[in-house]
């Protein structure tokens, strides 16, 4: 983590005192273990009164975004069974150097948590691990083997830990299926989350000049809206079910959400900071040795063209897409370094999601004070779990840095971010923890 700020890591009072531009204060503090941030005349009051207590104030200018610490609905953490791309360690210190202080962890791992017996093992492993600094939400297989043929025991699952379903990787097909994992997520009161993608295209890349060039099969631009169309049919039938669309990527998808919120269904959706970021127009070519940089822009959903990024934009302000989630996918290097239809899908996010909001907001896309609402604030909303509603602790990050992203800023195994290279603004200088202490680490 790049950091400037002066918090002590030995103090367990810490405090950020705030002055705005235009002759505005805010403090920002924990106590008892809940966030605290005050306006005005009562910041300047309780700044006071903390100084008098022992408090180390820091103070910052207008050039800092303070927020909540963030919730992330979608990350791989290669969680049991996939060391070999990312550890469980790697995985929760990229996302505290990213801001987050929770993540709710897909299925499929190996084995597939389809079962109580392994989601409650892992569970409790996965809390040791996050040393109450991360804490993860496990999210179960919505089928048996993520086949979409037999539905899993939802309830059950919910007994063991099970936090949200999800098959995330592939789209429940079948009607019936799905129309049971509807049924039984509703009377279990758990959210599910739909990888919407029809299967049996065969695509690899999204049409362009690049897909042309190499001869990759095209990956269609109506699957993703046909299961999301599909969904709300089947969502109609069941208004106790909460319905989250995972990686929105298409124009067509989102008119589809947007219908469907207009008419009231309980429907949210999500977009990937790679998705809001970049096109298949700046998928770099191959030239030779850099299979594994041009590969770091191959996932599912894939990049469309420009004209489904904005759409992606505009939905995101206007409310249609309700927040950021990464779908973090860490890879080994050689699951990337195969030609493009070969090579494993998936790229990094925890780490450069938040500069990837203000650097938006920077370039005038996106509004500062709607950073939070959609890093930790509405994910919460969405998620509305036990444990989870809360955020703990602050992010400091200096609006004003210009930072240029490399592997050595990726911590654990993996390096496969799409963002490699790119320059970002905004970066993170530290985290205040609940406890009162300033962390740069795990």
């Amino acid at each position: 983590m790049h950091m400037n700020i002066s918090f002590k890591n030995n103090h367990s009072k810490n405090a950020i005192f705030q002055t705005l531009s235009n002759n505005e204060y805010r403090l920002f503090y924990i106590e008892n273990g809940k966030n605290i941030r005050l306006k005005n005349d009562e910041a300047k009051e309780k700044k006071s009164l903390l100084e008098n207590s022992g408090f180390h104030i820091q103070e910052v200018d207008s050039n800092y975004l303070i927020i909540e610490r963030g919730l992330d609905l979608q990350t791989h953490l290669r969680f049991p069974g996939q060391d070999h791309k990312e550890t469980l360690e790697g995985g929760l210190s990229s996302a505290f150097h990213g801001g987050y202080d929770s993540l709710v962890a897909m299925p499929n791992t190996s084995p597939f948590l389809d079962n109580p017996a392994l989601l409650k093992s892992t569970v409790e492993k996965q809390a040791s691990a996050g040393q109450n600094i991360i804490r993860v939400g496990q999210t179960a297989a919505a089928t048996i083997d993520m086949k979409g043929e037999v539905v899993t025991d939802i309830a059950l699952l919910k007994e063991a830990g099970a936090i949200a379903i999800t098959d995330d990787g592939w789209g429940v097909a079948r009607d019936d299926i799905q129309d049971e994992v509807f049924k039984r997520c509703a009377e279990n009161n758990l959210l599910f989350m739909q990888h919407a993608e029809m299967p049996g295209h065969g695509g690899f890349a999204t049409a362009s000049d690049f897909q042309k060039k190499f001869e990759i099969p095209e990956y269609p631009n109506h699957v993703e809206s046909d299961m999301v169309k599909r969904d709300v049919e089947l969502l109609r039938k069941h208004p106790k079910a909460r319905y989250h669309v995972l990686h929105v990527t298409t124009k067509k998808s989102v008119e589809a959400i947007r219908e469907a919120k207009k008419e009231g269904l309980n429907i949210t959706a999500e977009v990937s900071p790679h998705h809001l970021m970049f096109c298949n127009e700046n998928i770099p070519d191959y030239n030779g040795n850099n299979k594994d940089i041009v590969n770091n822009f191959k996932m599912n959903p894939p990049l469309y063209g420009p004209e489904d990024r904005q759409a992606l934009r505009e939905a995101l302000k206007d409310g249609t897409l309700d927040c950021l989630s990464t779908d973090h996918a860490p890879h080994d290097f050689d699951s990337k370094d195969k030609f493009w239809s070969e090579a494993a899908f998936g790229t990094r996010g925890l780490c450069t999601a938040l500069s990837t909001l203000t650097t938006l907001c920077a370039d005038g896309v996106l509004a500062y004070e709607m950073v939070e609402y959609y890093f930790s604030k509405r994910p919460r909303e969405i998620l509305s779990a036990d444990g989870f509603k809360e955020a703990r602790g602050y992010i400091i990050l200096n609006k004003s840095t210009k930072w240029t992203v490399q592997k050595d800023d990726l911590p654990g195994k993996s390096k496969n971010s799409i963002f490699l290279g790119t320059e970002l603004k905004g970066r993170i200088e530290g985290i205040l923890t609940t406890d009162g202490y300033w962390q740069d680490s795990l």
